[in-house]
């Protein structure tokens, strides 16, 4: 779990000091704080609930969840992988904003019960944050969770999940729209003057609005390309050499092959090195004779390896967590296939 809270924390506890101070002017200064202190960690702990509730969500359906993470503009519940079915995605996503509003709804019939106090104040407050939270989140566009319960209601009436995310970041797109016009709809409709304060917050939660919403539309287009992606059919064939032979020969060799790549093998022909195309290219041709591509070969670590039967989930993820400019191939039987550069997989993802 990660806390990056003190930055809005503080900004909570002055501004709602502020209040206080209208309503009770004959509070000391200290005990002021105090309620502003109690008020912050009440609604940092509801926030959390907010968040336990995805994470126990996506347990319940053994959906890995890595971290809790409570930040600047957004919390966040970081679940690792994709939700099996629209349903799945329906409940996980709901349940958090379905918790905000729980606890706003209690918070508010407790204020009911207290006297007109700064313990009202903060439990009226606290109802108030909650229910804010809760309807925002459940605005139908991405990032926010109603942005997701829009992504698994048009993934189970069309049948295609990245339909769902492609509906639901254009829709998260036109929210962000209509935040960055809101302080000038406040004139228009409730006549009251927009504050700087007013425009600053509409830009923060716009942008924020906008990129999230963008990137979920990259990765959605991204994900449509990625099962037609294969690693049999985007790697370079390769030829075998041994770390003595001149840089000279290799290319002559990987040309007699119409191969497009080299890799370096032991004395028990396994393969631990690549000759890149970009450490050909820097020698100079007279100086190729004179150069051994054990001179010039990088070094194979685990993560370069890629199977030849792997598709676009298992590219991407090997990409993700080990990035290279090449990578080597192995069939079936741990032989070497070929190479797989990353230059090859951004042209076959350009040309579809």
């Amino acid at each position: 779990m990660r806390f990056t809270w003190l930055p809005v924390a503080v900004l909570l506890a002055i501004g709602f000091s502020t209040i206080i101070a209208q309503q009770f002017p004959y509070l000391a200064g200290g005990w002021r704080y105090f309620a502003s202190f109690a008020f912050v960690v009440a609604f940092t702990v509801s926030v959390l609930l907010h968040e336990l509730a995805h994470a126990l969500m996506a347990l319940k359906f053994k959906i890995s969840v890595t971290e809790i993470n409570l930040g600047f503009f957004a919390a966040g519940t970081h679940i690792e992988g994709e939700r099996k079915s629209p349903l799945e995605e329906f409940a996980v996503s709901v349940v958090g904003p379905i918790a905000s509003l729980l606890v706003g709804g209690l918070a508010y019939a407790g204020s009911r019960a207290l006297d007109e106090g700064v313990t009202y104040a903060v439990v009226l407050q606290l109802a108030i944050a909650n229910l804010i939270v809760g309807v925002t989140n459940l605005l139908p566009g991405l990032p926010l969770d109603g942005g997701w319960v829009l992504r698994a209601v048009v993934w189970k009436f069309s049948g295609n999940m990245h339909t769902g995310t492609i509906a639901a970041a254009w829709a998260g797109r036109l929210i962000a729209i209509a935040v960055l016009a809101a302080p000038v709809l406040l004139e228009e409709f409730f006549d009251r003057q927009p504050t700087v304060i007013d425009f600053v917050i509409a830009l923060a939660v716009g942008f924020f609005l906008w990129m999230g919403s963008t990137a979920s539309l990259m990765q959605a287009r991204l994900k449509r390309k990625l099962p037609a992606l294969q690693v049999r059919t985007l790697a370079r064939r390769a030829i075998a050499v041994h770390a003595t032979t001149p840089v000279s020969e290799a290319v002559r060799l990987a040309a007699e092959a119409h191969a497009g790549a080299v890799v370096v093998i032991d004395g028990e022909g396994k393969p631990h090195a690549l000759v890149k195309e970009s450490a050909v290219t820097s020698i100079a041709p007279n100086q190729r004779p004179w150069t051994n591509v054990g001179e010039v070969a990088t070094r194979i670590g685990a993560g370069h390896i890629i199977g030849v039967n792997d598709t676009g989930e298992e590219i991407l993820s090997t990409l993700r967590e080990n990035p290279s400019s090449e990578y080597l191939v192995l069939d079936q039987q741990g032989k070497v296939y070929g190479v797989l550069a990353t230059a090859d997989i951004e042209r076959a993802f350009r040309a579809r």
